[in-house]
């Protein structure tokens, strides 16, 4: 299947964490809406995942002294990601956090959880074998017998 990756860096706010933001949140937001609407005009977006995340969020704590100057540090504890067309319904949100941001407190979605319930999507075995260099029984998505904490997939927005 083909797909297509686009990198858009500068995230990685360690300082001037909201000077940053107001120009990266307005640019992501005015290319993701003009890229739905394409889509979604041309009858693509039934057929077309749409991912937008990262491999971690940001902390909820400010650093507010120098050199940060308003910055956060990295934070993989509880963060969102962004999904849309590929047959998923819109309009949800899974899980939430605790009060501060900081934990899961409902709802974890696990990586595996996402990629299985886009593979489910897409038509992919979940449970297919890959091939591995030294013969270990390797799958396309993870089980609990892998020694993973299964949060489950994204039933509730899967066509």
């Amino acid at each position: 299947m083909p797909y297509v990756t686009i990198n858009y860096q500068g995230w990685d706010t360690h300082k001037k964490h909201f000077d940053l933001m107001n120009g990266k949140l307005n640019e992501l937001d005015r290319g993701l809406s003009t890229l739905l609407e394409d889509l979604a005009q041309r009858g693509l977006l039934d057929s077309t995942v749409v991912w937008v995340g990262g491999e971690f969020g940001r902390s909820p704590k400010i650093q507010w002294d120098a050199p940060w100057n308003g910055g956060r540090s990295h934070h993989g504890a509880c963060f969102s990601h962004l999904i849309a067309g590929g047959g998923f319904s819109g309009g949800h949100v899974i899980g939430s956090s605790d009060a501060k941001g900081e934990e899961v407190a409902d709802r974890p979605v696990y990586p595996w959880d996402l990629l299985g319930s886009m593979y489910e999507q897409l038509g992919i075995d979940t449970t297919a074998r890959l091939p591995h260099p030294q013969g270990l029984d390797m799958r396309v998505s993870p089980t609990e017998a892998d020694g993973v904490t299964i949060g489950g997939r994204l039933r509730e927005i899967m066509s």
